[in-house]
């Protein structure tokens, strides 16, 4: 068995851990992509819920407001939105 200087274990010992580091660099980097991906993803998830909800909100009140004539179209109308807006807050 081959047995290693002081000198040498610590050169090859120093040497590991650059090798390590250049590692926790990527990972870090890697960590760093995911997490803003992440957020970027989760950014448009909400913009479209929330625009779901604004519309699911404006056409209920325009079933507020809708006369006998017409209450059963905006009706469907609304549950539409609403079908949206659920899909839309569904987990991914």
């Amino acid at each position: 068995m081959l047995t290693l200087t002081r000198a040498s274990y610590e050169t090859k010992a120093q040497s590991n851990f650059i090798a390590v580091q250049s590692q926790l660099s990527a990972l870090a980097a890697h960590a760093k992509q995911s997490v803003e991906s992440a957020r970027a993803d989760g950014e448009r998830l909400l913009l479209a819920a929330q625009s779901k909800h604004d519309e699911a909100l404006h056409h209920l009140e325009l079933l507020k407001r809708a006369g006998e004539d017409n209450w059963e179209a905006v009706k469907t109308t609304f549950e539409a939105s609403w079908t949206e807006l659920h899909h839309a807050l569904a987990p991914r």
